[in-house]
Formats: structure tokens, sequence, C-alpha cells
């Protein structure tokens, strides 16, 4: 049996939460995620703990904050004035707002603060600096 290194193909079923049981996403076994190892679907950090596995293997990982997503940084974090904004957009705090970037790619930023002077937004992503727990069962290797 393979074990996962990178450039093989692995097919998972997962749980990704945070220590509280709040799920943020996940695959079943009758829809497993399936990726190449290295190939950028998903985060490094993630992709680590499950490197060197063997299909029908399972694991939980307690993941402190800064492994699988980056710490916040704060110069992600700016204020955009009214006038930057679509009239239709009426925000509230702790909503995702989606922006298209110059290179034809999409971010999303958390409004953190409204107020006279504008919208404190933070493009960091939605996860960095949070620990996770990572649930994976490794359905299928191919090297």
């Amino acid at each position: 049996m393979n074990k996962i290194f990178p450039g093989c193909r692995v097919k998972l079923a997962f749980v990704l939460s945070l220590p509280d049981g709040t799920e943020i996403d996940s695959a079943t076994t009758e829809e497993p995620m399936e990726l190449l190892v290295g190939d950028g679907s998903i985060s490094p950090g993630l992709e680590f703990v499950f490197q060197g596995m063997r299909a029908g293997e399972s694991g939980r990982f307690d993941i402190p904050p800064g492994i699988a997503f980056p710490v916040p940084d704060e110069d992600k974090v700016f204020v955009l004035p009214p006038e930057d904004f679509d009239s239709e957009i009426v925000p509230e705090l702790g909503q995702f707002i989606e922006f298209d970037l110059p290179s034809g790619e999409t971010t999303v930023a958390r409004v953190l603060n409204i107020s006279e002077e504008g919208m404190e937004l933070d493009f960091n992503h939605p996860l960095a600096g949070l620990p996770l727990v990572f649930e994976v069962q490794i359905l299928d290797v191919q090297c």
C-alpha cells in the first residue's frame, strides 16, 4: 500500500471544525474530496498532517493557530471610504463581502466596523489565527 507524499492522488473523507464542534467544511465517503497532494487545492498545513498515511487509515488532528492558515496580519485590515462602495451594499458587522481584484480573481473581506469614515474590512483568511480540528479518513492513494 502506498504512503501519501507530494504528487500522489488521494481520495479522502474529512471534517474540518473548530474545537467547539462548529463544522467548517467536510467531504463524505459517498462524496469524497479528490486531490493531487501539493497542488494547492487545500492548505499545506492540512496536507501535512495526512502525509505518510495509507488508504484505510484515519486520524484526528488538533491544529494550532497559524499552521493550516496564517496568523492574522494587521496590514490586511483597511478602512475604505463610503464612496468606494456600491450604494446597493448594505453592510452588517461580521458580514463577508466579495471583491473583484484587478487580476480578475475575487477575494472576500469581513466587515469589522462601520462608521462615517467608512467600513473597516479584514482581508485576512476567515480562519486565520484559529485553532482547528481535522478528522480525516483516507479512502484511496495512487502514487
